[in-house]
């Protein structure tokens, strides 16, 4: 990959690395009430939201074909199945303390990495997966499957909310969407221009993700507390 790398996926990550910033530097400024821009409750705050999952997990897609689809490369699929659920892990374990009540028990990174076992299978089947992809989308839209069991088993161990939740339902299709692109790159007719800057934010997207509310949220909080 390092003398293959697609520059559209960088990019791509990229983008979606600046906007989800973004995104969590208002909703830090909504937290300790220097803005009230509505996020979750205007359609533009669910667009943004649902662009910056789409390109993450699209990426999820592509970065599985162009790893896996000639060759099955099975230790690098587990090895970076291993850093995903230990990010994962860390995700959880650094909300738990900060946000007892609301802790992350299936965020992003949960979903990619329980999407990514099931994608893999998937990943030269590109038709398929859109097909797949379009089913749950349609699905989504007249009720979504029921996993309330699951829920109920697990009820007593998790929050009442969670301040970072991504069902397997619908966010799996974007997923699928992206082994479809994998082998047919229209979103490299998008992503044409070069910027070194977001080529190495989307290389190093993972450790950004990991760090970036740390940053933010201690920021944000030193205002409130130094101007209160």
């Amino acid at each position: 990959m390092s003398n293959l790398r697609d520059t559209s996926l960088d990019l791509m990550r990229g983008v979606a690395i600046i906007m989800m910033v973004a995104f969590h530097f208002i909703y830090d400024l909504n937290s300790f009430g220097f803005t009230d821009i509505p996020l979750f409750t205007h359609w533009a705050g669910t667009a943004w939201r649902t662009l910056i999952v789409f390109l993450f997990l699209s990426a999820v897609g592509i970065s599985l074909v162009i790893a896996h689809s000639k060759t099955l490369k099975l230790k690098k699929f587990i090895k970076r199945q291993i850093y995903l659920g230990v990010a994962a892990l860390i995700v959880s374990a650094g909300t738990y303390v900060m946000f007892p009540d609301g802790w992350v028990y299936f965020g992003i990174l949960h979903l990619i990495w329980v999407s990514s076992l099931i994608a893999i299978f998937f990943i030269n089947l590109p038709k398929t997966s859109l097909l797949i992809a379009a089913i749950i989308l349609i699905s989504s839209t007249l009720g979504q499957p029921n996993f309330t069991i699951l829920s109920n088993i697990f009820e007593q161990y998790l929050p009442l909310s969670s301040v970072d939740y991504y069902p397997l339902f619908p966010w799996l299709s974007f997923v699928f969407i992206g082994i479809y692109l994998g082998h047919y790159p229209h979103y490299q007719k998008i992503f044409t221009f070069r910027s070194n800057w977001l080529e190495v934010i989307g290389k190093h997207a993972l450790i950004i993700y990991l760090t970036h509310q740390i940053v933010l949220f201690s920021a944000v909080s030193l205002a409130y507390n130094f101007l209160n």
